[in-house]
């Protein structure tokens, strides 16, 4: 049962409108341009690892603008020169991606970057100086203003990563994955860049922002909520504070997706509601499923790495 009161049939058909301001594609399509200007400078270093089969390497590029981003990029010993690489991101302040987490790409001969977001892991410290601090978390970094957003950056990065990934295997096909901020991330970089393999994309984060903030009891979308608590109990800013979600909101960026698409959601996340997901899911413009898990929350059971290995390997091999 969806605890938050829409039945599965009610949720195939939920389909908010996209927020979108006139200048949306513009915004995106300059910091782009902006982006293709600034050097990576990418440099990487061997890392000893307790099993054979494998290298691996810390990387560390320059992200947008400012601050260099930490990187694990593991390689399998034998490699596919047909092999796609896969870039996966991180869950939010959560970053414990290891590179066991990658194995079941790399013994199908496919590389993996694991991408860390900065400010929320040690090696990768965030030098942009926001216009408001985050009295709440990193979702109300910057939030009075879209182009210096903490999410605006991040996106960013999650975009020079990919052509990290490409100059660090030689491989043009790229696979994009992750979780919750990490599954995020993953649609960001597909709408983002137009020439992605596919997206998996698990219990998606930064999606329809306004149901999701009035439904959210656990998790990051709280922040917001104490911002207005706190911060503007009379809801002054609301208008502000929405129209700079307008342009990290996954829904919005959904509908630049062409890429094949696998979307999972819990029916009982109490994190980023259910909903969420699937207004983003409808948005999408590529070949897409959405696999759905009545029992579960803000995780999804195992069988769903099998679900992604064969939406995976159905679009070719290698």
């Amino acid at each position: 049962m969806n605890v938050f009161g829409l039945s599965l049939e009610e949720l195939q058909s939920y389909q908010p409108k996209q927020t979108k301001k006139k200048d949306f594609n513009e915004f995106w399509e300059q910091r782009i341009e902006e982006s293709k200007g600034q050097s990576l400078h990418i440099s990487h270093e061997s890392r000893s690892y307790c099993l054979p089969g494998v290298e691996v390497y810390d990387v560390y590029f320059e992200g947008f603008r400012n601050s260099r981003i930490h990187s694990t990029y593991i390689k399998p010993t034998e490699t596919n020169s047909n092999a796609p690489t896969a870039v996966i991101f991180e869950g939010y302040n959560w970053g414990m991606l290891q590179p066991h987490h990658a194995f079941h790409y790399t013994i199908q001969g496919i590389p993996v970057l694991l991408v860390e977001t900065r400010g929320q892991t040690t090696k990768s410290p965030d030098h942009n100086v926001y216009q408001n601090g985050g009295p709440s978390g990193w979702t109300t970094l910057g939030i009075k203003n879209p182009d210096t957003y903490y999410y605006s950056y991040v996106y960013m990065d999650c975009y020079r990563s990919i052509e990290v990934a490409r100059e660090l295997s030689n491989t043009k096909a790229i696979l994009l994955g992750g979780s919750s901020q990490g599954g995020a991330l993953a649609l960001a970089s597909a709408a983002l860049h137009k020439d992605i393999m596919l997206a998996l994309i698990d219990v998606p984060f930064l999606t329809d922002f306004k149901r999701s903030i009035e439904l959210a009891s656990q998790g990051p979308y709280s922040e917001i909520q104490h911002y207005f608590k706190v911060h503007d109990p009379l809801h002054k800013t609301q208008a502000v504070i929405y129209n700079t979600l307008s342009y990290v909101d996954c829904i919005n960026l959904a509908s630049l997706v062409t890429c094949p698409t696998l979307i999972g959601i819990g029916l009982k996340d109490e994190v980023c509601p259910p909903s969420s997901g699937f207004a983003l899911y409808h948005q999408l413009k590529g070949e897409k499923k959405i696999q759905v898990y009545p029992e579960f929350s803000h995780e999804l059971p195992p069988i769903h790495e099998e679900e992604k290995l064969k939406f995976l390997n159905s679009k070719g091999s290698w």
